[in-house]
C-alpha cells in the first residue's frame, strides 16, 4: 500500500501571536510529535505531551490533568481523529491554536505537491509497492503513523516552525536555525539508513500492527503480511494456531511485535521455526525529547529492522 499524500496545515484557528517566547506553552498529542517539536523549539520552549508512556492513542481516555494541559496550551499539535479520536471533542472547544497534521490526499494532493516539492527533492523516496492494504486492520483510508516516514517528519517540522514563528516572532532566527539544522541532519541520516537497509529489501517480514507503511515504503522494505493481534484481548488457542500458520506460510525471516503484545503469544507462534522476532516501538516512548531526539528515534527504529532482517 502506498502511503497517502499528507498536507500539514492549520485547521481550527488562525495563527495569532499568543504569548511571549518564555511563556509559550506547546502541547503535542503523542511522543513522536513531541520529539520533532523538541528539535525545532530547542532554546525556545520544551513541548509537553499528552499520552503517557505505555498508553496507546487508539484506546486512550483523557484524564482531568490532560484536559487542564489542553486548556493551558498556546499551541497544540495532533495527527488527527484517524489516530487520536479521544482528542477530537476536547480540541474543538479549546482557545489554543490547534494544528492537525494529517489530511486526506483527495482534498489536498495538488497543494501538497506544490508546497512541499523542495522537501520531496531533498529526501530519498521509495518507489516500489510491496503489499495491498489489509481489510481486517486499518485506520481508514490512510495510515496515520505519518512520523515514521522521514519526508512527513520534515513536513511536520516545517509546520511546527511556522506556527512557532507566528506565535513568537521574536524567536524566528532561532526557529529557522533549528529547522535548517534538523533538515540537514535528517537528510544525512536518511541516506545512511537507506544505504544500510538496501541490501535487506528482499528479506520478508510480518508485523502484528499494520502501522509501518510510511517507513516500509520509504526504505523499500518487504512487508509480507500484517496479522491481526488485539493486545487488549487474550488470544485463543484457535487464533494462535491460525496466526502461526499465516506466519509460516509467509516465509518471513522476522516477525515484529510491539511492547503491548504478549511475548508468550509471539514465542508460541514462532516456536520450532527459524523465524526471528523483534520488538518495535513506533511511539518512541523511551526517547527523551530535545535536540537530536527524533533523529535518535529514527536511528533506533531502523536498527531494529536491520538487526532482525540481516543474515
Amino acid at each position: 500500500m502506498r502511503p497517502q499524500s499528507f498536507l500539514l496545515s492549520l485547521v481550527f484557528t488562525l495563527f495569532l501571536p499568543v504569548a511571549a517566547a518564555s511563556e509559550l506553552k506547546v502541547l503535542t498529542s503523542i511522543t513522536p510529535i513531541q520529539l520533532i517539536a523538541s528539535e525545532i523549539l530547542a532554546d525556545v520552549t520544551m513541548p509537553d505531551v499528552l499520552l503517557p508512556p505505555g498508553a496507546s492513542p487508539h484506546q486512550y481516555s483523557l484524564r482531568p490533568s490532560d484536559v487542564r494541559k489542553v486548556k493551558q496550551a498556546d499551541l497544540i499539535f495532533w495527527v488527527g481523529p484517524e489516530l487520536e479520536r479521544f482528542l477530537e471533542k476536547t480540541l474543538s472547544s479549546t482557545d489554543a491554536t490547534v494544528l492537525r497534521l494529517l489530511e486526506s490526499e483527495s482534498e489536498h494532493e495538488h497543494e501538497h505537491e506544490s508546497q512541499h516539492q523542495d522537501a520531496s527533492d531533498n529526501l530519498l523516496a521509495s518507489s516500489q509497492q510491496h503489499k495491498e492494504q489489509h481489510e481486517d486492520h486499518h485506520h481508514g483510508d490512510s495510515d496515520p503513523h505519518i512520523w515514521l516516514d522521514p519526508l512527513h517528519a520534515l513536513e511536520i517540522a516545517e509546520v511546527i516552525r511556522d506556527a512557532a514563528v507566528t506565535a513568537a516572532p521574536e524567536q524566528q532566527l532561532i526557529l529557522d536555525k533549528n529547522y535548517a539544522e534538523f533538515a540537514e541532519a535528517l537528510l544525512q541520516q536518511d541516506k545512511r539508513i537507506m544505504t544500510e537497509l538496501a541490501p535487506l529489501n528482499q528479506r520478508g517480514f510480518v508485523v502484528f500492527h499494520d502501522a509501518y507503511n510510511g517507513f516500509v515504503e520509504h526504505y523499500n522494505l518487504l512487508q509480507l503480511d500484517a496479522v491481526t493481534v488485539d493486545p487488549s484481548r487474550k488470544a485463543g488457542a484457535k487464533h494462535i494456531i491460525e496466526l502461526r500458520e499465516a506466519v509460516i506460510q509467509s516465509r518471513a525471516v522476522c516477525v515484529f511485535s510491539e511492547p503491548q503484545f504478549n511475548a508468550a503469544v509471539l514465542k508460541t507462534i514462532t516456536s520450532g521455526t527459524s523465524i526471528r522476532t523483534a520488538e518495535l516501538d513506533p511511539l518512541g516512548q523511551k526517547t527523551e525529547p530535545g535536540k537530536g531526539a527524533y533523529l535518535a528515534f529514527l536511528a533506533d527504529f531502523a536498527e531494529v529492522f536491520k538487526a532482525c532482517l540481516q543474515d
